[in-house]
């Protein structure tokens, strides 16, 4: 199991938009594969920047199918016009002391 933490800073004043976007991506998201779970927070302190969760099977899940997929395709052209700078993307490992 990976998760993906993606740092997504939306433009000023299209949150609102985004939320709404991302709401109508979130099932094509979630039916990727290899996809387990997605989370979108947004940031308490910075109200245009969210916190993207996503739990993933395997890292290729993320970094080499989703891509390349219809899904991933999709997806993008949903989101990825809100965003005022690349979103700073980390994929984390499960360790033994993860429960």
């Amino acid at each position: 199991m990976v998760v993906e933490y993606a740092y997504l800073y939306v433009a000023p004043g299209k949150e609102e938009e985004f939320e709404h976007a991302f709401a109508e991506g979130r099932p094509i998201l979630a039916g990727a594969q290899g996809c387990e779970r997605v989370e979108l927070f947004r940031d308490a302190e910075r109200p245009s920047s969210y916190l993207l969760r996503v739990t993933w099977q395997r890292l290729e899940d993320h970094v080499e199918v989703f891509p390349h997929s219809d899904a991933g395709r999709r997806f993008a052209e949903l989101v990825a016009g809100f965003f005022a700078e690349e979103p700073e993307v980390r994929h984390f490992a499960a360790t033994e002391v993860a429960a």
